[in-house]
């Protein structure tokens, strides 16, 4: 699955097949480093998606942005 910036509010989903799903904020991702005051495996959720300066997709978390490489975000279709 690739993940893309669509806007502030939703991310572009495309699966292995093609299909393609909108998924808005705020959605549920799992912390797969611990990264302050998120520990390691810890559910959170995603208030806001943007794109960096060398255009990588973050995460705004509890007013914090993250990349989005430290979530997994689970989520079939």
């Amino acid at each position: 699955m690739s993940l893309h910036y669509y806007n502030s509010n939703a991310l572009l989903l495309v699966n292995a097949k093609g299909l393609i799903r909108v998924l808005y904020t705020p959605f549920r991702v799992l912390c797969k480093v611990d990264l302050g005051n998120i520990q390691k495996g810890t559910w959170v959720y995603v208030d806001e998606v943007g794109s960096n300066e060398r255009d990588e997709l973050i995460y705004n978390v509890y007013g914090q942005l993250y990349s989005y490489k430290q979530f997994r975000l689970q989520i079939s279709f």
